[in-house]
């Protein structure tokens, strides 16, 4: 059992979400006589309170974000979004909305990432780097990867127009060699219409999971996905229309409780969610 003093860092962090901030700065230099972001939050050294939370330093608060706050210097200049966003019904959205929630969105993956990692250190827990195990519904657990990413890992590689063709959880699940996908002892790299995702099948872990320690061998290099468990921000999400890039309005946190600190910590990201103006979803991951 993980006490909640040892996750004191990272619920500091969680109880004082950026985007209150965020949505300052924008209002501030998209409404007022400011040449730069940067001019705005310099000005910002008095205390903040929100209904959430209070700011003793708001511009050192802002301070790791201000690159990913850009963007708004170029809808103010007229410019148009640096990625097309569509709403729920797959219409257009105006420049504003599209901007500020590309910002969103880039702003809370690098603030959850941080406050994760911090969270995640101190469980001791290796549940994101096994496959599931006989006592569960799944069959198999699935790890997407960024470009570059599968080169981290040394195992069998399976790379075909079959597997272009399909996404991992398309029903009937893909067939190989006669037998689906996931029916294996060993994890595979399987390049999916998507990208690259390591399948780690049932009673199966990680080829970089150390057994005796449950420390992660390239915890340096870790793939992008395993430097976010288990809060993940979906302002917006990618989806295929075409064949340009293209992401949707989801305005949504999800917390997988399956992670022992999203159960104990379960009203903290609960109210960061709603200090964020976000909808949240609690869900499993593993059944």
């Amino acid at each position: 059992m993980i006490e909640q003093d040892a996750l004191a860092p990272g619920l500091a962090l969680l109880r004082q979400p950026v985007l209150p901030l965020v949505a300052i700065v924008q209002f501030l230099y998209l409404t007022g006589d400011f040449g730069s972001v940067a001019e705005v939050t310099s000005q910002l050294t008095e205390a903040i309170e929100t209904r959430f939370a209070r700011y003793s330093n708001p511009a050192d608060a802002l301070a790791p974000y201000i690159d990913l706050l850009q963007p708004l210097e170029a809808l103010k200049a007229g410019a148009p979004a640096p990625e097309q966003v569509i709403d729920a019904d797959g219409q257009p959205v105006d420049p504003m909305t599209a901007t500020t929630a590309l910002v969103a969105q880039r702003v809370l993956t690098r603030e959850l990432e941080r406050i994760n990692s911090l969270l995640c250190a101190p469980c001791g827990c290796t549940l994101c780097c096994v496959g599931p195990d006989e006592a569960m519904d799944h069959s198999y657990f699935e790890i997407p990867l960024q470009a570059g990413e599968a080169g981290l890992f040394p195992v069998e590689r399976i790379d075909s127009a079959a597997t272009w063709a399909q996404r991992p959880d398309d029903e009937p699940p893909l067939q190989l060699d006669g037998r689906e996908f996931f029916d294996r002892a060993e994890p595979v790299l399987i390049r999916w219409q998507p990208g690259w995702s390591l399948i780690l099948p049932r009673e199966s872990r990680c080829p970089h999971l150390e057994p005796s320690s449950g420390r992660c061998r390239v915890y340096d290099g870790r793939p992008q996905v395993c430097r976010r468990p288990q809060i993940f921000p979906y302002v917006v999400e990618p989806v295929d229309i075409g064949d340009q890039p293209v992401v949707r309005l989801r305005q949504t946190l999800l917390a997988v409780v399956d992670c022992p600190y999203v159960r104990l910590l379960r009203e903290d990201i609960a109210v960061f969610a709603a200090a964020c103006e976000l909808d949240m979803i609690f869900r499993h991951n593993k059944a």
